[in-house]
């Protein structure tokens, strides 16, 4: 369970690194996080 816990937070480190060192991939990840939402709410 640890490690789960170590995964997640290294990809939201990397998510972040790579929306603010790529300009445009913040809009990316937002319709992508989106549509994950609106896959789980229903």
């Amino acid at each position: 369970m640890k490690t789960l816990f170590i995964k997640i937070a290294a990809v939201v480190l990397l998510t972040a690194l790579s929306v603010s060192l790529i300009p445009g991939l913040d809009d990316a990840v937002e319709s992508i996080f989106q549509i994950i939402v609106l896959v789980a709410s229903s």
